[in-house]
């Protein structure tokens, strides 16, 4: 009569550990599946398709506060080249009127190109979704087995085993939370980054025009345009790359696995994603040079 209710105790004590592992697991698939599944959508949307509204907004403060100042920027640069090509040609001994023309040629250009700056932006960002587009979409799913085989791995009726798993689960769930929130952070941070770039796009347009002093604010905000543009690249390569971490967990935990060890690797692929998406934008910003 006491072993029966031994044994009824343990059987209880193991179907509520066991079926409160499987709740943290499924947590953890729904929890990353989704923060994944958010980075696929926003690194390939442009600035309008994240938010045609605040795009609007972004143009009225362009229009109204920026390029005014930035009209006024590329009246300064106009008037010190022209200084500057006086003072070279000996005080205006030797000026010659085709040098002159070529100046004003180059600043009504750079007139045209201050008048569609935020235009120009947005279309870099087309761009990017072009290429982003161009990557071939993989399977980010995290696989059942990786689910079945930790919980498989429990002897029945082993009380010690199902509370050591469902605690190793349950920090697991806590670790999935903390991932998870840092990319939505990555994948957010980038478009916000990418709306302030596009709202200023006046002001380091008109430094183009001086090749020697203040066109490196410019040559700065262009470099930072590109690394923005190759983020979003890197970003899908990252997915890419958890993909093939995925399968590779899959058949480690096949041929060798226990549920632990399971449940480790697929931590420790989530941990690498993580790690190597917050580390997108440096990356990208040392292949094009930017500051």
């Amino acid at each position: 009569m006491i072993d029966d209710i031994k044994d009824g105790i343990r059987d209880l004590l193991f179907d509520v550990f066991k079926g409160s592992t499987k709740t943290c697991l499924d947590l953890i698939t729904e929890l990353f599946q989704k923060s994944i599944d958010t980075v696929q959508e926003n690194v390939s949307e442009t600035p309008i398709e994240f938010s045609q509204t605040i795009v609007d907004n972004l143009r009225v403060i362009s229009d109204t506060a920026i390029l005014p100042v930035a009209g006024l920027i590329l009246t300064y640069v106009f008037c010190f080249e022209l200084y500057q090509m006086v003072v070279e040609k000996n005080r205006g001994g030797d000026f010659e009127t085709g040098q002159l023309m070529f100046l004003i040629i180059k600043t009504s250009a750079m007139i045209l190109l201050l008048s569609h700056a935020f235009d120009i932006t947005l279309a870099i960002f087309d761009l990017s979704k072009w290429i982003t587009n161009h990557i071939p979409a993989s399977s980010l799913k995290i696989p059942n087995s990786i689910t079945n085989t930790v919980l498989n791995s429990m002897e029945e009726g082993d009380v010690g085993a199902a509370i050591s798993t469902w605690a190793v689960a349950a920090i697991a769930v806590v670790a999935t939370f903390v991932m998870s929130g840092v990319i939505y952070v990555v994948a957010w941070s980038r478009m916000v980054t990418i709306l302030l770039y596009i709202s200023v796009a006046p002001l380091p347009f008109a430094t183009f025009l001086n090749r020697e002093w203040i066109s490196s604010i410019g040559q700065a905000y262009a470099k930072n345009l590109l690394a923005l543009m190759i983020q979003g690249y890197f970003m899908l390569v990252c997915l890419v790359i958890y993909a093939g971490l995925l399968e590779k967990v899959s058949v480690l935990m096949t041929t060798k696995g226990t549920g632990l060890y399971g449940l480790l690797l697929m931590l420790v692929s989530m941990a690498i994603l993580v790690v190597a998406l917050t580390r997108t934008h440096s990356t990208a910003k040392s292949i094009v040079g930017a500051i």
